[in-house]
């Protein structure tokens, strides 16, 4: 059994989720849900033990120990929404809409730029608002390519991944702390957004996938997508400019698209550069072999 950091912090997330869960009675009111969280603490074992088998990087094995964790990822966001409405009863909206008033003289950001969306806008803004879920997965593939043509120095992938999940359930964190289902759904608008087709199925899509409502604070839209260009911009000055103005278009449509508070975007901005700055300090200070492997769970 060969596990990486990738795989602890997938377990220990998944770990405290059952806990949690257990106690708030999950296992009876979703036991689908518990039950694909229960697999997500388990998947690290089984990447363990194919790392284990010495498959070396950049083999079919050991890419798919590499790329594992993805997916007790999505088992966990497919999941939380039980285990929020289980765990916190109360929704912090009035609050956080109280933050944006007070930031913004008394009136909500949404609202005020109401004026500004037209059809042609909002279509880009949704589109770069939807790209969130494929900027990880972009960069990972670079630096995946990059550790297998020993292009850099030692291999980036493993923390990176490491890194990127961090990011993933310190937001999911959040959702618990502070349980919100944003302005769409608790601020008077004047009316529906003006959005073109495209838009309209971008929505209705993310509408009827993403099951858990109380998504909002902090925006793991923003603090993913300012990990990403962190990043991105430690591999090259062009890797961070191909990433850059899609960033700036998700980072404008999670409140342009009233998906979320203003407050709920900074908290993801500060808690992306806190994240990555103590994952970074995890990485250097885990002795590891050059897989990622962490070395005191080598056997």
């Amino acid at each position: 059994m060969r596990f990486s950091l990738a795989d602890l912090v997938t377990s220990g997330a998944a770990g405290l989720l059952l806990v949690a869960g257990a106690l708030a009675g999950v296992p009876k009111a979703a036991p689908g849900h518990f039950a694909m969280v229960a697999a997500a603490f388990l998947l690290p074992f089984a990447f363990a033990a194919l790392r284990g088998r010495q498959p070396g990087h950049g083999s079919l094995l050991g890419t798919v120990a590499e790329f594992g964790p993805i997916l007790p990822l999505l088992l966990v966001f497919d999941s939380l929404g039980p285990f929020i409405v289980a765990t916190s009863s109360v929704d912090r909206d009035p609050f956080l809409a109280a933050a944006d008033r007070l930031l913004f003289g008394g009136a909500d950001p949404t609202r005020l730029l109401e004026p500004l969306m037209g059809p042609l806008l909002l279509e880009v803004l949704t589109v770069c608002y939807v790209l969130y879920y494929f900027h990880p997965i972009v960069l990972g593939a670079l630096l995946w390519r990059d550790d297998v043509r020993e292009k850099t120095p030692g291999l980036r992938f493993p923390g990176y991944v490491f890194g990127m999940l961090l990011v993933f359930y310190v937001s999911y964190a959040g959702y618990f702390l502070v349980p919100a289902i944003g302005p769409r759904f608790t601020i008077a608008h004047d009316g529906p957004l003006p959005r073109g087709a495209i838009a309209r199925t971008i929505d209705e899509t993310l509408d009827r996938l993403e099951t858990n409502r109380r998504n909002c604070f902090p925006s793991g839209h923003t603090m993913v997508t300012i990990a990403v260009l962190v990043e991105a911009g430690r591999r090259s000055r062009k890797t961070f400019l191909g990433f850059f103005p899609f960033a700036l278009g998700l980072v404008l449509a999670t409140v342009a698209g009233r998906y979320h508070y203003v407050v709920d975007v900074v908290a993801g901005i500060v808690l992306a550069v806190v994240v990555d700055v103590a994952s970074r300090a995890v990485v250097r200070r885990t002795p590891q072999e050059p897989d990622g492997t962490v070395l005191a769970t080598s056997r």
